[in-house]
């Protein structure tokens, strides 16, 4: 007679097989719990097969602790799904050196002399320590002729920001603005104690800045050559395991250069470039009026380039030994199919495609290690017409997916993959960010089945744009947009004095950065502004300790913690507006009843709170 067996006799590959089927990190942490044996197993590959599983696309591929890392990923989807966030404008302040010369500040100085506000440019990089816990964020961005660099080191519960600017001493708003803007990431020890940035400018300069973490007074500096054009757009590819990154610039209206990072030369010419132009008529003159846009890496081996307005926007080259191909590849219009002609349609004429402009590109990050877009064939494309295409370079179609908003057709001027989980993306008009679901219905992970496994207390009824208090209604629409302006009007122009007349309520979304696809903070650059938002819920009782520290008393944050606006993208548009972190925290002590929304965080709540005073002055621009 055979003895019965149980899990702690099965051998890992079994034992692996069955945590691919717990759906929450509980159900992991009690299979761990059972014996020894079983909790060895689980710390070994357990946690590791559990995020794989979970979030394919969003795990980190090296990590100090699995089990830790399953919090913050659990944690962040549960933000993310309820739409839960703290949003925050920042700028340098308390603790700022100044370079040139290294000076000491505490308070620092907007740009001035012009009638718009400045872009920002942005990027964003984080590095983990030993620990989870343990993590260093670096954050730059541009105003105007300036560059602003945050350097924030958490340690536990202990978190320390440092500020540094630079500004050369003969830049002049508007001509020398920052155009493009990249941090280099430490390939060495000795970069640990410098903080290396490629800058380019509207007046032709292009260098790598070596701004120092101690007290020295300049910054070494090495150039790029352009021979004086205008640097428009640029893009960055980060080689880890190799000794020089790669680095494509499109300056004035055709050219395309690519440079090898080499940090110790004080002088980088271009490996090669080439020009991309319009095709002549008999006479020599070129058809139409055409610019480049954007580059972007997709791989080593490969770049796509966006042009426009054209009827075949996008452009994809090789990168060679020798340099370019000497002609794309391949080249991408905006649609599969021959538009039918139309009384309506004077735009295209029978035979012919659209024409468009390509602005911003982004390669799709693979959905596992094995996944299409590490060899650079599947990115996304965002267009004058307000779309974001998917392309494939191993289908014969253009486009295999497009993602659009019908209730807004601004152009898209920035694109933020979040993994193949979620795609932001920023217009060009009424400081609007809007988020679409990749997933398509499909998750991999449901914070709900966590909380129905849970004390059923735990989970606040609420409406789903219908009844409130208690009446439960599922949400079934999961793309949506945000209003990057306060709707709260103490955080408006002139609530602090630095912030007085300092951007446009009908601004662009310039710029979209995130450390990486497992961090809470995303970061988007307005005009004469930068926001960041913190994926958390001001009411949860166990922030993510990596990133979060428990909430004991009201702070001052509180009060510069904006309150935005969102609605979903379906027929009702129906305006939500958050509300102020003191008036949620307020309402939870005292156990007031709320008009929760069901399946979305408590500071949410339908229409804007005032009567729509506040938002029927936004819309006037006062």
């Amino acid at each position: 007679m055979t003895s019965k067996s149980n899990l702690t006799n099965l051998p890992p590959e079994l034992l692996d097989y069955i945590v691919e089927y717990l759906p929450t990190a509980n159900a992991v942490a009690n299979l761990g719990a059972s014996s020894k044996s079983l909790r060895h197993a689980v710390d070994t590959d357990g946690w590791t097969t559990f995020n794989r599983t979970r979030f394919p696309s969003l795990h980190p591929a090296n990590t100090p602790n699995q089990s830790h890392t399953a919090r913050t990923l659990t944690t962040l989807s549960k933000a993310w799904d309820r739409r839960a966030f703290v949003t925050t404008y920042i700028e340098p302040r308390d603790n700022i050196t100044v370079y040139p010369g290294g000076k000491k500040v505490d308070r620092w100085k907007r740009p001035k002399g012009q009638t718009i506000g400045f872009t920002p440019q942005l990027d964003v990089y984080e590095e983990v320590g030993q620990s989870w816990q343990e993590r260093e964020e670096v954050l730059a961005f541009s105003a105007g002729a300036e560059v602003c660099v945050r350097r924030k080191r958490r340690r536990g519960s202990e978190e320390n920001i440092a500020w540094t600017t630079y500004r050369p001493l003969s830049a002049y708003e508007g001509r020398d603005d920052v155009t493009t803007l990249h941090l280099l990431r430490p390939k060495a020890q000795q970069d640990s104690e410098v903080q290396r940035l490629i800058s380019g400018t509207a007046n032709g300069d292009l260098w790598i800045l070596s701004i120092p973490e101690d007290d020295s007074e300049d910054v070494p500096t090495s150039y790029l050559v352009t021979n004086g054009q205008p640097v428009r757009s640029s893009s960055l590819l980060h080689r880890p395991t190799a000794d020089q990154d790669l680095f494509v610039a499109n300056m004035g209206d055709s050219r395309v250069s690519l440079y090898p990072i080499d940090r110790s030369a004080g002088k980088i010419a271009p490996s090669d470039s080439l020009d991309i132009r319009p095709p002549q008529n008999n006479g020599g003159h070129f058809k139409t009026q055409q610019r480049v846009w954007s580059s972007e890496f997709l791989s080593p081996n490969r770049i796509a380039t966006g042009i426009g307005p054209s009827s075949e926007p996008l452009h994809i080259y090789e990168i060679l030994p020798t340099g370019f191909s000497k002609e794309p590849v391949r080249k991408f219009s905006l649609q599969n199919d021959l538009f039918e002609p139309s009384d309506e349609d004077t735009v295209a004429p029978a035979g012919k495609k659209r024409s468009s402009s390509i602005y911003p590109i982004a390669p799709l990050p693979p959905y596992n290690a094995a996944g299409g877009s590490v060899d650079g064939n599947v990115f996304l494309s965002g267009a004058y017409d307000g779309a974001v295409r998917l392309h494939d370079m191993r289908s014969r179609r253009d486009v295999e997916m497009i993602y659009s908003d019908l209730t807004d057709e601004s152009a898209v001027y920035s694109l933020l993959p979040r993994g193949q989980e979620t795609l932001v993306v920023g217009g060009s008009r009424h400081s609007l960010l809007k988020f679409f679901d990749l997933r398509l219905g499909s998750k991999c992970y449901d914070y709900s089945d966590a909380a129905a496994s849970s004390s059923s207390g735990d989970l606040i009824q609420g409406t789903a744009f219908g009844p409130v208090n208690g009446h439960s209604a599922d949400r079934t629409v999961s793309d949506w947009n945000l209003f990057l302006r306060p709707s709260n009007a103490s955080s408006g122009p002139g609530a602090r004095g630095n912030w007085a007349s300092r951007r446009s309520l009908e601004s662009s979304v310039y710029s979209l950065a995130s450390p990486s696809s497992s961090s809470p903070f995303l970061y988007a650059g307005v005009e004469n502004a930068v926001l960041e938002l913190g994926f958390t819920g001001v009411l949860d009782a166990h922030p993510d300790p990596a990133f979060f520290n428990r909430r004991t008393s009201q702070s001052k944050r509180d009060e510069e913690t904006l309150s935005l606006a969102m609605y979903e993208q379906d027929s009702q548009m129906k305006l939500c507006t958050q509300r102020s972190v003191v008036e949620t925290l307020t309402a939870n002590q005292q156990g007031s009843e709320a008009a929760y929304i069901h399946g979305l965080d408590e500071r949410w709540r339908i229409g804007s709170g005032d009567d729509g005073r506040t938002w029927a002055r936004s819309e006037r621009g006062t």
